[in-house]
């Protein structure tokens, strides 16, 4: 005897099927236009120098040293993290070639820096050059900590235009061609930082100031100076932007810490 002819089955995955397919086309559209925007953001705001992707932020090393003693957020991002290789602050060539005259060059080299819940800390070592044909006297150098900000080339205007300071070390003398290396160390108030955001998560980026005022010659009417901004951040193998410090972690020092000069220097 011949059964009764099965009933087609009726299979939900088939029917449903395409939903699954224009649900996933939605998403990788909606990946496509944030990636895009980031990219635009990114463009506009230049801190190529510092990663603010909090997920590869921290470093791998843990420090070795304990913390030392090292506002509402930035809507925009700091314009001064271009990478460079050498400070920005040279000698006018005009000027130079009209008399023998000192000529002062500053360099940054990073050893420490990190963040408590009093202070912000750059343990520094900063590299002092005579390029100039003559003798420099009297080399008043003054570094500071301040912190990345929208308007930070207006804030640096201001640092370079004073006189007076706290100086790194104390009044020297270089002859033609010699250098001296100066430590400092330089503290921020952690009430006087500069916060930014990334990913909702609070973060700076240290900023250390240097002006070297000095005797350019024994002839010179007013003196010389040289004045540079170097940008500080967590170095991580492998990675070629630096990290900046998140202000939500533990307080430490961080011993993998680089600088990256501003594009604003001063040389006169």
């Amino acid at each position: 005897m011949l059964g009764t002819p099965a009933a087609p089955v009726n299979d939900e995955r088939d029917d449903y099927g395409w939903l699954w397919f224009v649900g996933l086309a939605a998403l990788a559209g909606a990946g496509w236009w944030w990636w895009q925007r980031r990219a635009s953001s990114a463009q506009a705001h230049p801190t190529d120098a510092v990663d603010t992707v909090p997920g590869h932020a921290e470093p791998v090393a843990p420090a070795s040293v304990a913390a030392e003693p090292i506002a509402p957020a930035a809507a925009a991002a700091p314009r001064m993290l271009t990478r460079r290789t050498a400070a920005a602050a040279t000698p006018p060539a005009s000027e130079g070639a009209a008399q023998p005259r000192a000529w002062i060059e500053l360099e940054l080299r990073a050893r420490r820096a990190g963040v408590n819940l009093v202070t912000a800390t750059a343990d520094v070592e900063i590299v002092v050059r005579n390029r100039g044909e003559v003798e420099a006297r009297n080399i008043r150098l003054d570094a500071r900590l301040t912190s990345a900000r929208a308007d930070q080339d207006a804030e640096l205007g201001q640092i370079f235009a004073q006189t007076a300071g706290r100086l790194a070390a104390t009044p020297f003398t270089l002859t033609s061609g010699a250098e001296r290396v100066v430590r400092a160390l330089v503290t921020l108030p952690r009430d006087n930082i500069n916060v930014l955001t990334a990913a909702d998560r609070p973060m700076f980026v240290p900023v250390v100031t240097l002006n070297a005022r000095y005797v350019p010659s024994e002839t010179a009417a007013g003196e010389g100076q040289t004045a540079q901004a170097f940008a500080l951040g967590i170095e991580r193998a492998g990675a070629a932007k630096l990290a900046p410090f998140w202000l939500d972690g533990p307080a430490r020092m961080f011993e993998t810490v680089a600088a990256r000069p501003h594009a604003l220097a001063v040389a006169s």
